[in-house]
């Protein structure tokens, strides 16, 4: 399996500066068996890069100066119709008052072109200082990226610090929804039909092509917890590797 990591996405961004943000995750991507992992080369996503993998990993598309190009959305829309996996994680909207940063403006534009809703939002746990869990009861836990492969652990909880939230109706399937206590702090909306994680694949809905997309909520999630920038680094929280490597190798069709 071919990876490839854009290079413009906000903890790549980060991590080709530090050398340490993804550092867990890459290590733990290194773990599946025959897998090649690279940075996306040049300012933009081209479509002779895209043909060379197999999975395209996108780390929240931000600020302004990173926002997606005309050529950038058909060359990712042509990869999936072609039948690449895309993983698309995005972040939190911007609160007012509290923090400026709408983080979801221009992935909710990649998303849009599969069907799929990124709302402006910022869901965090309701007690001050805690954590933002997902636990059985949130997780479609037959979904092959969280019960894993024969004999393999399954994901029972993923932990993020805060996030926006997805809508995509009847198509794909929720892979991990908000509980019913989890409450939107921009908008006020509740958690009803709201999700974390979603998976989208051409054999559940029309206009993905041959391929399958994974959207999250979140990309902070997967930072190393030796870094804070530009949030807290949690992927040694719950199962969030274990689901992040399930997330990869479903999209790669190794897994389900």
């Amino acid at each position: 399996m071919r990876v490839l990591i854009d290079s413009q996405g906000l903890q790549a961004q980060v991590h080709l500066e530090d050398g340490r943000r993804l550092g867990v995750f890459m290590s733990t991507l290194e773990q599946i068996a025959g897998l090649s992992m690279t940075f996306s080369a040049g300012p933009e996503l081209a479509g002779n890069e895209l043909s060379d993998c197999d999975v395209l990993v996108i780390t929240t598309r931000y600020p302004r100066e990173h926002a997606y190009s005309r050529l950038e959305l058909t060359a990712v829309r042509n990869f999936v119709g072609d039948g690449g996996g895309l993983l698309l994680m995005s972040n939190h909207g911007d609160l007012p008052g509290s923090n400026p940063h709408d983080m979801t403006q221009y992935d909710a534009i990649m998303a849009r072109q599969f069907e799929i809703g990124l709302e402006c939002a910022w869901f965090q746990n309701p007690s001050e200082g805690e954590l933002l869990r997902f636990v059985s009861g949130s997780l479609l836990a037959e979904h092959p990226i969280l019960a894993g492969g024969q004999k393999e652990e399954a994901v029972h909880t993923i932990v993020t610090n805060n996030c926006c939230s997805i809508i995509a109706g009847s198509r794909g399937q929720a892979l991990v929804a908000f509980s019913p206590e989890m409450k939107d702090l921009r908008n006020g909306s509740t958690s009803a039909d709201r999700l974390f994680a979603h998976a989208l694949d051409s054999q559940e809905a029309a206009g993905v092509g041959k391929g399958q997309v994974v959207t999250i909520a979140d990309s902070g999630f997967i930072g190393n917890e030796d870094t804070d920038i530009p949030g807290p680094g949690l992927i040694g929280h719950g199962d969030n590797a274990r689901f992040i490597k399930n997330v990869v190798r479903w999209l790669g069709r190794e897994l389900g």
